[in-house]
C-alpha cells in the first residue's frame, strides 16, 4: 500500500527540489513491544530527525527492492539492519523474529521536515508532505553478529494469509457461548437443539441464528457470529 499526496508527486519531478529521506517505523505493539523509528542517516543527515513531532534515530540500515508496479507480482523488498551490540538479536528473541510486524516507510523531502530540525526554523515545514508505504516482515532471512536481514512483503501478499481471517459460514455462530463475542450472561434459555429449558446445566446455544434470537429478542441487537447474508450470494 502506498499513499502519496499529489503535491509531493509534482515536487519530486523537480530535479532541484533537494534530498529525500527514508524514515522507517517498525510496529511491535501487537507483540507487546513499542514502535521503533529510525532512518539510515544518509544524505548528510547523520543525527536524529524529527518528523511530525516524532524522533527517528539515525541507525545503519540498507534497503533494496522497493518498487511500484501496475502489474505482475508485488515487490519483495529486503531490509538489512546493523546488529549493534546484539540489539536486533534481542528483538528477534523477544518478538519471534518480528514476524508479522508492520514496517512503514515514509519518504520525506528535507525541505518539509519539522522546523525543530533547523537552527533558524523552517518556513516550508509541512507534515502532510510524505509518501507512505507499508510492508510486513515475512521472514528473518539472515542473522549474524554484524547484521540482520529481513524479507518484507505487502500486507495483501503474505504467504499463507487467509482473508478474511474468519471462515464465512451463513448460519453457524463462531463465538464461544457466554464468552467473548457472544456476551450472553443471563438465565438458562434453551438446549443445543433450541428446546426451551430452565436447567442451567442443559443451557447450550445451538450456534444458529434462532438460538441467538432466543437470548436477544427484538429489538435487541444480536451479536451473531455468522454471516446470514452469505447464503443469498450465488
Amino acid at each position: 500500500m502506498r499513499d502519496i499526496p499529489a503535491e509531493l508527486i509534482i515536487e519530486s519531478t523537480d530535479a532541484g527540489v533537494g534530498a529525500m529521506l527514508d524514515l522507517f517505523e517498525v510496529d511491535l505493539q501487537a507483540f507487546g513491544g513499542d514502535v521503533i523509528r529510525f532512518h539510515a542517516g544518509t544524505n548528510g543527515y547523520y543525527g536524529n530527525v524529527i518528523w511530525q513531532g516524532r524522533q527517528y534515530s539515525a541507525y545503519p540500515i540498507a534497503v533494496e527492492g522497493f518498487e511500484t508496479k501496475s502489474e505482475g507480482t508485488y515487490s519483495r523488498p529486503t531490509m538489512k539492519v546493523a546488529n549493534i551490540s546484539g540489539l536486533i538479536t534481542g528483538i528477534n528473541h523477544d518478538f519471534d523474529d518480528a514476524l508479522g510486524a508492520v514496517v512503514t516507510r515514509r519518504q520525506v523531502l528535507v525541505k518539509h521536515l519539522d522546523a525543530v530540525n533547523f537552527p533558524n526554523g523552517n518556513a516550508d515545514a509541512d507534515p502532510t508532505m510524505e509518501a507512505v508505504s507499508r510492508y510486513v516482515i515475512e521472514e528473518m532471512a539472515e542473522e549474524t553478529f554484524e547484521t540482520v536481514t529481513y524479507n518484507l512483503a505487502t500486507p495483501v501478499d503474505c504467504d499463507n494469509a487467509i482473508i478474511p481471517a474468519r471462515t464465512i459460514l451463513a448460519d453457524v455462530c463462531q463465538w464461544v457461548y457466554r464468552g467473548d463475542g457472544c456476551g450472553y450472561s443471563g438465565p438458562a434459555v434453551a438446549d443445543e437443539k433450541d428446546n426451551p429449558t430452565s436447567d442451567l446445566s442443559k443451557d447450550k446455544c445451538s450456534k444458529h441464528l434462532r438460538g441467538c434470537e432466543f437470548r436477544y429478542p427484538k429489538p435487541n441487537p444480536k451479536p451473531f457470529g455468522g454471516f446470514p447474508g452469505s447464503s443469498k450470494v450465488s
